[in-house]
Parts: C-alpha cells; structure tokens; sequence
C-alpha cells in the first residue's frame, strides 16, 4: 500500500530545472487573439483580387474579445478614411465610444469614384449613379465583416453597420443584400434610390433588420423630399433618391412595423442649431427608431465635433450626437440586453 502511494505521488509531479520539483502545470484557458494593435491602425484586404484599405480602433482598455465590432462608413466625395481623425469628422467620435464601452470600430475605405475630382466613395443600390467606381461594395464589406468577426471570435449578433450620407446608402445595399452578416444598422442622411438596381436592391432583404434612420428636414444633399443626389452641376449624374418618409416606411413595411404608432421624444438642448431633435420609437420584435432633425442640413450631427454651416451643408444638428445614439441602439440589440 505505502509502495502504491509513493507511485502515485511520483506521477503527480515533474522535474523542473536545477533537480527540483514543481507540480503538473494547470491548462491555462485559451486566450482571444489580439488581431489589431491597440490605437488607430491602416489595415489591407484583398478581395476578388482588389486591394482594399481599412482602419481599426481597438481601446487600449480592452482585454479579450471586444463587446462588439462596428463598422463606420465614410460618405461619398470628402474625407474618406480620415474621418477616422479624432476631432476631424463627427464620425470619428465612434472612438472615444469605444474606448467607453468596449468594442472595437473598423473605417472600411471606399474607392475613388469616376469624377474629376476621384473622391472615395461608394457602390450602393442605385442604378442611376454614372459616377461610381463600379467595384463590389457588398462584396468587399461582406468579406472584411466575417475577416473581423472571426479574428476576434465573435458571432453575427456582435457585428453592427452605420454610415453617414453615401456611407449610409452603402449600409442600406449591404442590408438588403448581406442582412445575415449584422445584427443591426444605423444611417443618417442616406436615403434609399428612386432607381434600385435588381435583385436584392429591389426585393429587399432576406430578413428584417433593426434599424435607425436619421435625417434632416433641411438636407439638400440628400434631398429630404426625395430627387437628384448631390446636384450641384445640375445633371443628376449621381441618382436619384426616394424621400427620407419614404425610405423610413420602406422600412417599416420590411420590418413589419406599418401599423404601430411610434412613441416621441423632443431633443433640444442647443438653442443656437437650426431645430430639435425628433426620435420616434417604432415597437415591436424587429424596432425602428426614426430620427427627423428640424431644420438640419446634410452634416452628421454632433455636439462635440462643430462644423460651421455653408450653402452646401447646410445648418448642423448639435442636439445629439451621431456615434451616442446610433451605439445606444445597438447596444440594446446585444445579446442579454433589452
């Protein structure tokens, strides 16, 4: 028996350096990789043979998979990927949520679009744009999606999409086509075309998806009551838009939603803007949340990155802010939340 126990007791441990012992190590769990470094990062991808641009921002906070991953499209014809630029553009507050809350922020980069000036833009669901780069958008963000989602280990209901003006029409054509890949989306200024191409940009979605839309009765760009995108040389080259209205009850048909009575809250706290914030509260088991920005123009709103209106622009919404409202809603799409 005492020879037994003495076997027993050799098997339980290991020789470790200089004639010692120690006891059988304890398997550590496995750890989640760290695909990207901590800050603001310039990713590559190639797609179909393209080689695409991206940015990432993982907080230096983070420790093991983030809470989720949003992507943030820029719009068509500005500041492309340096809207990343903290304090640059609205939609660089995205970051400064993140470092808050925990997940991380990824700026796809669209490619430069047919015109004199090869701004980088966006392959959305109008038929009508003669100005666009001609590339697979869809494809292309379908497959940085799933390159993030499983580099850091995480399931679709962890992978949201948002953009502002163009990058919104872009966020609205991954919908209607790739609504497998996100959990939820989020647009703002970006309405959908009068013109869809066929296919899914006209049939719509797969399945519903939990959506915020956000316009400003005062857009020009993205003209609130519909028409010609961005028309500054009066030839309509870029398409035609539906109404912001419309593209909100194309949604709430999609989503089941076009009977319900929507619930209202008034936003205003900056006096100095052009009007308050809308949001209206669509119920049900796929939501809507609607936002119409009195008096706005085409700018992301922001209370914290200010830009100074012009005839193009128009008046900017400092009520709210884009990233605050647009990560509240999809932070109640996680899975255990409301």
């Amino acid at each position: 028996m005492k020879r037994l126990r003495r076997l027993l007791l050799a098997a339980s441990i290991l020789p470790i350096a200089g004639g010692g012992t120690s006891a059988a190590p304890t398997p550590s769990p496995p750890q989640v990789s760290a695909p990207y470094p901590v800050g603001l990062s310039d990713q590559r991808i190639t797609v179909n043979g393209v080689r695409r641009q991206y940015r990432v921002h993982v907080p230096a906070t983070l420790s093991g998979a983030p809470k989720a991953v949003v992507l943030v499209l820029h719009g068509g014809g500005g500041k492309g990927l340096d809207v990343a630029s903290s304090g640059q553009h609205p939609l660089s507050v995205f970051r400064s949520v993140a470092d808050r809350e925990g997940f991380v922020v990824v700026y796809p980069g669209g490619l430069p679009a047919k015109d004199p000036k090869g701004k980088p833009g966006w392959v959305d669901c109008r038929a009508d744009n003669t100005t666009s780069s001609g590339a697979d958008d869809v494809g292309f963000l379908a497959a940085l999606v799933e390159r993030v989602r499983t580099e850091y280990g995480l399931t679709t209901s962890r992978m949201f999409m948002t953009g502002g003006s163009n990058g919104a029409q872009m966020t609205h054509a991954f919908a209607f086509n790739r609504a497998d890949l996100v959990a939820a989306v989020g647009t703002g200024s970006g309405s959908l075309p009068l013109n869809p191409k066929p296919g899914p940009c006209t049939t719509g979605p797969s399945r519903p998806l939990p959506i915020l839309i956000l316009h400003g009765t005062g857009d020009t760009q993205m003209p609130w009551p519909g028409g010609c995108v961005a028309n500054v040389g009066g030839a309509c080259n870029r398409g035609q838009v539906i109404s912001a209205e419309a593209t909100r009850d194309r949604w709430l048909q999609i989503n089941g939603l076009s009977g319900v009575s929507p619930s209202q809250t008034v936003i205003d706290g900056n006096k100095k803007d052009a009007g308050p914030g809308n949001r209206f509260d669509y119920a049900g088991p796929i939501p809507l949340q609607w936002w119409r920005l009195d008096g706005a123009g085409h700018t992301v709103p922001s209370q914290t990155v200010l830009v100074s209106p012009n005839l193009l622009t128009g008046v900017q919404n400092r009520d709210i802010e884009f990233a605050e409202v647009v990560w509240a809603f999809f932070k109640a799409r996680l899975p255990g939340g409301p």
